[in-house]
């Protein structure tokens, strides 16, 4: 606004000189002046009244969610009202940091001069996994001399939500008691079924209600009835987003490990498989068991979002977890720890509960240091199925049971 009354008052002065001039000096060239003076006064005038009233911006963008890796398309239409022209328009976005080297676009000019509308589009390619806002519009126009200029805000804000890849799994079933010959039970009041398979001898302890009478009245003595117990086939997802597991190590581990969890439970929503995720970051944050689609969603929400900033260390939170869960479920763990702690914290839990190992691994690695060889062998020690993933391709040729050879990292 003071920028405009400065304008305005050096419009007037030079108007006002001008005047005087030709009054004092008269002639040709002396009214000239005056006349000019006055037709780029009036210009200008226009140009900083009308500027950008009539003249309105709109965005849309291809989806909101998208998958690391894949491309953004914003399609930006300016609009103008009006027989005023516009010489010259430059509109910009006002982008996420992480985009500004890769829009090719998002700051334009334009001239549309007597163009009613003017459409164009621009992508952001090689999206990286997170929340992103798209903020304002920002017009701005001015003179063909570059002394008045007119800038306005269109306030907007669009999230594009970036879900971590997503990659075909293959080869993987997970731990299921059923196919091993093995029954495990998940909680002990909710374990039992309607089917009774059998009865035995009453001890103490047993409920009233467990008490078959007939079979008691026959044998002269307390029977208990036997029921048929649940088996859980229940996957249970546990990332591992404890800082102190990724250190300094290079940025695209911990986007290796988020692919993995991503992939897994997209596998397992599509065999519809029941699972669960467990993510302790700055906070802890539990989803519910479940094998529907906004489950999942809300799974992969979560993934987008994850950070390795967790203050708790990771076989500490692998181990309380594990007290929570139903016997029966099999923990699906993503974590590069390989070390002795890890190891031993997987034996604990491999008492009570079945374990999936997934290993993500640098490809500069190479080889595997004698600690991490060491946990390893604890960990195939304890039979915990351990996956060494250096890729995500790899997902594509699991092998039941893990893998041993560091040579497919």
């Amino acid at each position: 606004m003071q920028r405009r009354a400065v304008a305005l008052l050096l419009g007037a002065v030079c108007v006002a000189a001008t005047y005087v001039f030709g009054k004092v000096e008269g002639g040709f060239f002396a009214w000239f002046l005056f006349y000019f003076t006055c037709t780029i006064a009036i210009y200008e005038w226009i140009t900083m009244v009308i500027g950008l009233r009539f003249v309105s911006t709109e965005r849309n963008i291809s989806a909101s969610r998208l998958s690391a890796g894949q491309t953004l398309t914003i399609q930006l239409t300016l609009q103008r009202r009006g027989l005023w022209p516009l010489f010259w328009v430059r509109v910009r976005e006002a982008l996420p940091g992480q985009w500004l080297l890769q829009a090719q676009g998002a700051d334009t000019v334009l001239q549309p001069l007597w163009a009613r509308e003017l459409r164009w589009t621009y992508q952001v390619q090689w999206l990286q996994r997170g929340l992103y806002v798209i903020g304002d519009t920002i017009v701005e126009t001015g003179d063909l001399l570059g002394l008045v200029r007119r800038e306005r805000r269109d306030e907007r804000r669009d999230e594009v939500m970036v879900y971590p890849r997503v990659v075909p799994v293959r080869g993987w079933m997970g731990y299921q008691p059923v196919e091993l010959g093995l029954r495990q039970p998940t909680r002990r009041r909710a374990e039992e079924s309607t089917n009774v398979l059998g009865v035995r001898d009453y001890v103490p302890g047993d409920r009233l209600s467990r008490i078959h009478w007939p079979a008691s009245a026959r044998r002269g003595t307390l029977q208990a009835k036997e029921f048929e117990l649940h088996v859980s086939s229940e996957w249970m997802f546990i990332p591992d987003l404890a800082s102190t597991s990724f250190g300094e190590q290079s940025p695209s581990l911990f986007e290796l490990e988020m692919t993995v969890v991503a992939s897994l439970m997209k596998h397992a929503y599509q065999l519809r498989r029941t699972f669960a995720a467990t993510l302790h970051g700055k906070k802890l944050t539990k989803f519910p068991p479940g094998c529907d689609e906004s489950l999942f969603l809300r799974c992969m929400e979560a993934l987008a979002l994850a950070e390795p900033n967790g203050s708790v260390d990771f076989p500490q939170t692998l181990v309380r977890v594990a007290q929570d869960t139903p016997m029966g479920t099999t923990l699906v763990v993503v974590s590069p720890r390989l070390d002795p702690d890890a190891a031993v914290a997987a034996e604990v839990v491999r008492r009570r509960t079945p374990v999936e190992w997934f290993v993500p691994v640098a490809r500069e690695q190479g080889e595997l240091s004698a600690e991490q060889r060491q946990g390893l062998a604890m960990l195939h020690a304890a039979r915990v199925n351990v996956y060494l993933i250096g890729a995500p391709e790899q997902l594509a040729t699991l092998k039941r049971g893990g893998g041993q050879r560091v040579t497919s990292v």
